[in-house]
């Protein structure tokens, strides 16, 4: 059986930031992926589109599900493309009325059935963990038979949405398919890197799951709280793939948090440099979990640049939004990170529950004052379905306000779908674009990123793209 998979367009979820990020977050869709993978593996058939990178139109898509013939069309969504997939979705069904079209994602498994319920367009949906709920999917289609019993899959049978049971995340992760990255156009996928204008990357996870209790996060609805591993064989039998057989020279690990495992984030440094393979790497991790020793290490092995989450320049604020982390240990990690050669990046957000004018500009102060964070990801918070915030948003704790539960507005850059005391939708939107100002034009960050991180012309190109928005922002300009 053939199935093609579609990442719809999502680049507008940034605003006037649209050219910025083209630049810094284009990324591989590797949830689709690994359910290629698992596609394959059965036997099947897979094609892989991810629109926004390939520039693929609605039009586009359609041509190209009239030459491959697909039996089933699945698509992803996070919230904020959830009504991308609807569009698509529907398009594609008015075209080729007789497709089977399914959903999976984020917001099909916080939101559940509803999302059946008003979006006849699709068939069904995946919760949760995907890859051997898309297998059984396959299995049944192709023998004729419904997706009764299917764990993980909502659908629409004789005009009635059935509810299946859902199924154990999968414990020992090596048991997934391998990730069928040749699927992608890997040629596509590239950063700019310290002394490099532009390289193609990979990606991989080591790991799935979180621990932490940050209420921002909605990441546990998929994945759980509970860490469930690769074994370090397998993340460097996958690593020399995209080394040797895409060519890429740098990887990012996707992690939620790269250093959760001292030990075994030393094994895996370990094999990194036993394994003889030459790429640099990165990652996202919590400032409570390295040291310099442990630093030194990942640098050794090829670690050139990691992000930390500070999200509030407010102590008080921290402890709000459950961070598990202190000023102190934030400033205390980017200290560390540079004193071994290690190129930094933040994220800080604005409009937490319980915040006020007064906390917002510590953390803009904060954020300006740690010397050695060199780029910074400035959020205005989003009430995402699943998380915390948004029972807080609905509820109008801590000063919250919700503004419409119209999903398509649910962006970080754009205008804020929430108020909070006394800042407006209006005020935060306005401290989000000072804040990039105030961090940025300090001497120090304009000579790294302008003409030391990675050429003058890389440089100037990416510090106009976020400058551009920022001014378009400022002037109530809106994309």
């Amino acid at each position: 059986m053939k199935i093609l998979l579609v990442a719809p367009p999502w680049m507008d979820i940034y605003g006037n930031y649209r050219e910025a990020a083209k630049l810094g977050c284009v990324s591989p869709p590797l949830g689709l992926a690994y359910l290629g993978g698992a596609i394959l593996e059965s036997g099947g058939e897979c094609r892989i589109v991810d629109m926004e990178t390939e520039s693929v139109s609605p039009e586009d898509l359609l041509e190209i599900i009239r030459a491959e013939n697909p039996r089933i069309v699945g698509i992803t969504a996070p919230t904020p493309v959830f009504e991308n997939a609807r569009r698509i979705a529907a398009m594609i069904k008015d075209r080729f009325p007789d497709l089977t079209v399914g959903i999976g994602g984020a917001h099909s498994t916080v939101v559940r059935r509803a999302v059946l319920e008003q979006s006849p367009m699709f068939d069904f949906q995946v919760c949760g963990e995907g890859e051997r709920a898309i297998q059984e999917i396959s299995a049944a289609l192709e023998q004729g038979r419904s997706l009764a019993g299917v764990a993980n899959v909502i659908y629409r049978e004789n005009g009635e949405i059935i509810e299946n049971p859902s199924r154990p995340l999968v414990e020992n992760l090596d048991e997934l398919p391998v990730p069928a990255r040749r699927l992608l156009r890997n040629d596509l996928y590239r950063h700019s890197l310290p002394g490099k204008e532009s390289a193609v990357y990979g990606t991989v996870f080591t790991s799935r799951g979180c621990p932490f209790q940050c209420v921002f996060c909605s990441q546990h609805t998929m994945f759980g709280r509970k860490i469930r591993l690769h074994s370090l064989e397998r993340v460097i039998s996958e690593i020399r793939t995209i080394v040797e057989e895409i060519g890429a020279g740098h990887i990012i690990i996707m992690d939620e948090t790269l250093t959760l495992n001292r030990k075994r984030t030393l094994d895996f440094c370990a094999a990194v440099e036993a394994s003889g393979l030459k790429f640099t790497w990165e990652g996202w991790t919590h400032a409570s979990t390295i040291d310099e020793e442990l630093l030194a290490a990942m640098k050794k092995a090829g670690l050139i640049r990691l992000s930390f989450g500070i999200e509030s320049g407010d102590p008080e604020i921290l402890k709000k939004i459950k961070k598990s982390v202190t000023l102190e240990q934030i400033k205390a990690a980017y200290k560390a990170a540079a004193k071994v050669g290690i190129e930094t990046r933040g994220s800080a957000m604005l409009g937490h529950p319980y915040e006020t004018r007064k906390t917002a500009w510590r953390t803009l102060k904060f954020i300006r004052g740690i010397k050695e964070c060199l780029q910074i990801y400035l959020n205005v918070a989003c009430p995402y379905p699943g998380t915390e915030l948004y029972e807080c948003a609905v509820k109008g704790e801590g000063g919250m306000r919700l503004l419409t539960t119209d999903y398509t507005q649910y962006k970080r850059y754009g205008d804020p779908v929430i108020e909070v005391n006394d800042l407006s939708s209006r005020d935060l939107k306005r401290l989000q674009t000072i804040g990039l100002f105030y961090f940025y034009l300090t001497p120090r960050r304009v000579w790294y990123n302008v003409f030391k991180r990675a050429g003058l012309r890389a440089g100037i190109k990416n510090v106009l793209a976020v400058l551009i928005g920022a001014f378009n922002a400022l002037s109530g300009k809106r994309k």
